[in-house]
C-alpha cells in the first residue's frame, strides 16, 4: 500500500526545448515555398512545425510525436472544397431563384457557415489527436461532431441573449465535451472545467470593455426610439462614392452625441481586449489544465498572466522596430524610383529593391511571430504545468483505433478554422 502510494504520489513535469534550433529554417523555407506554390506548400509547412513542437515537448520524460503528413492536409483540404463550392453555389442560386429570400441569404450562410466552422473545428482536433503518440501510445478523439456542433449553437445563442455574460460557461461546457472524448490509448481524459474558474477575469475585461459599449448602443438605439438605422449614413458628398458619413438631418440631435459617444466606446473597447485578453486567455488555460486528469493522473498549472504578455509586448516592439526601418529605407530609395532622369533599367531596379524588401518583412513578421509569440506562449504553458501521481500513467495502455481521416482538418482549414497550432489541450 505504501509503494502504491508512493508511485502514484509522485510529480511529473512537462517540459518544452526552447532552443528552437531549426524553426528559422523551417519558417523560410515554408513562407517561400508557399509563395511561389500559391499557398499550396503551407499544408506540408504546417506539418513540419507541429513536428517540431510536438518533438520539443516532454511529458513525463517523454517527448510526444506528431505523425501526421502534409499530404493528407492537402488531400482533405480539396474534398472539403469539393464539398464547400457546391454550397456557395445553392446559396447563391437560391437569392437569385427566390427574390424575396435574398435578404435572408447572408444571413442564412453566416449561420450555415458558422455551424459548418464548428463541425470543422471538432474534426480538426480528432485529426491531430489521432496523429499524436507518447511513448508509443496514440492519441485520438471519440464524440459526435454533430453533438458538438448543437452544444456550440446553443451556447452561442445563450452566450449572445446574455450579451456576453455567458462566454466563460460557453467555454467551460465545449471544453468538457472535447476533453471528455479526449483518449490516449485505451484511456480516457476526463475535464471538471466550470465557467466560473474563469468568470472574474472574463468580467474585468466585459466591464472595461462589452459593458460601456452596450450601454453606448443602447444609448443610441434609443435616441433613435429603436428604429433601424436604414437611413443613419449616407453618401459623403465631397467625398468617394464609396464613403459614407452620419446623415445630416442629425446633426445638432441626440443621436450625433451618441454615435459620437459609441464610436469613443468602440475605440476604447478594441484597447481593452488587447489589453485585457492576454489575461483571461491565462487565466483560462491555467483553469482548464488544472480540470483535467486520467484516472488518478491530474494536471496541475501555475501559469501567470504576464507570460502571456511579453510574447505579444516583444513582437509588438519589434514589429515597430522592423518596420520602422523598412519605411526609412523605403523613404530613402523611392526618390531614386521616381526620378524623371534615372532611365528605366534604374528604375527597375530600384523598384525591384523596394519589391524584395517588402517580401523580406512579409517574412521577418512571419518567423517573428513563430520565434517570439508562438514559441513563448508554448514554453509558457508547457513549463508551467505538472502531472500529480504521474505513476499513474504507467498504466495507460495502447490501443488499435485506427487514425482519423485528414479530411477531419481538411475543412477546418478551407474554412480558416482552428489553427495551424493550438497551446494547450
Amino acid at each position: 500500500m505504501n509503494q502504491d502510494y508512493g508511485r502514484l504520489g509522485r510529480t511529473g513535469s512537462v517540459t518544452f526545448d526552447r532552443k528552437a534550433a531549426g524553426l528559422t529554417g523551417i519558417v523560410v523555407k515554408g513562407f517561400l515555398l508557399s509563395l511561389v506554390t500559391f499557398s499550396i506548400y503551407r499544408f506540408w509547412y504546417i506539418t513540419n512545425l507541429r513536428r517540431f513542437f510536438w518533438s520539443r515537448t516532454i511529458v513525463a520524460g517523454s517527448p510526444a510525436e506528431y505523425l501526421g503528413r502534409g499530404k493528407e492536409l492537402f488531400l482533405g483540404f480539396l474534398v472539403a472544397l469539393a464539398i464547400l463550392v457546391p454550397v456557395y453555389v445553392v446559396l447563391f442560386l437560391l437569392g437569385l431563384a427566390a427574390p424575396p429570400l435574398a435578404a435572408f441569404v447572408p444571413a442564412l450562410s453566416a449561420v450555415f457557415l458558422f455551424l459548418l466552422g464548428q463541425y470543422a473545428v471538432f474534426r480538426g482536433r480528432r485529426y491531430r489527436a489521432s496523429r499524436t503518440r507518447w511513448r508509443g501510445i496514440r492519441l485520438g478523439q471519440d464524440g459526435s461532431a454533430l453533438a458538438y456542433v448543437g452544444r456550440a449553437g446553443l451556447w452561442w445563442l445563450v452566450t449572445l441573449l446574455t450579451a456576453g455574460l455567458a462566454f466563460p460557461f460557453m467555454r467551460a461546457a465545449l471544453e468538457r465535451y472535447r476533453i471528455d472524448h479526449t483518449l490516449i490509448g485505451q484511456s480516457r481524459l476526463r475535464s471538471t472545467a466550470t465557467g466560473g474558474s474563469a468568470l472574474r477575469p472574463w468580467l474585468a475585461l466585459y466591464l472595461c470593455a462589452a459593458l460601456r459599449l452596450l450601454a453606448s448602443v443602447l444609448a443610441l438605439l434609443n435616441a433613435m426610439n429603436f428604429d433601424p438605422p436604414f437611413e443613419l449614413f449616407v453618401t459623403d458628398p465631397n467625398g468617394a462614392p464609396k464613403n459614407l458619413d452620419i446623415n445630416p438631418k442629425y446633426a445638432g440631435t441626440a443621436v450625433r452625441t451618441y454615435f459620437g459617444v459609441t464610436m469613443a466606446a468602440l475605440g476604447f473597447a478594441i484597447i481593452a481586449i488587447l489589453g485585457l485578453m492576454p489575461y483571461y486567455r491565462a487565466r483560462e488555460t491555467r483553469a482548464f489544465l488544472a480540470a483535467t486528469h486520467l484516472g488518478e493522473a491530474r494536471l496541475t498549472s501555475h501559469l501567470k498572466a504576464r507570460q502571456f504578455y511579453w510574447p505579444y509586448i516583444l513582437y509588438f516592439l519589434s514589429v515597430i522596430g522592423f518596420f520602422a526601418a523598412i519605411g526609412l529605407i523605403v523613404t530613402t530609395l523611392m526618390p531614386f524610383a521616381m526620378d524623371p532622369t534615372a532611365n528605366f533599367g534604374q528604375q527597375t531596379a530600384i523598384f525591384a529593391g523596394i519589391g524584395l524588401v517588402y517580401l523580406g518583412a512579409a517574412l521577418a513578421a512571419t518567423w517573428l511571430y513563430v520565434r517570439v509569440v508562438t514559441l513563448r506562449l508554448w514554453e509558457a504553458v508547457a513549463s508551467s504545468t505538472e502531472i500529480e501521481n504521474v505513476g499513474a500513467l504507467e498504466a495507460v495502455l495502447a490501443s488499435r483505433r485506427n487514425p482519423a481521416s485528414g479530411l477531419n482538418e481538411g475543412l477546418a482549414d478551407a474554412l480558416d478554422v482552428g489553427g495551424a497550432l493550438e497551446i494547450g489541450f
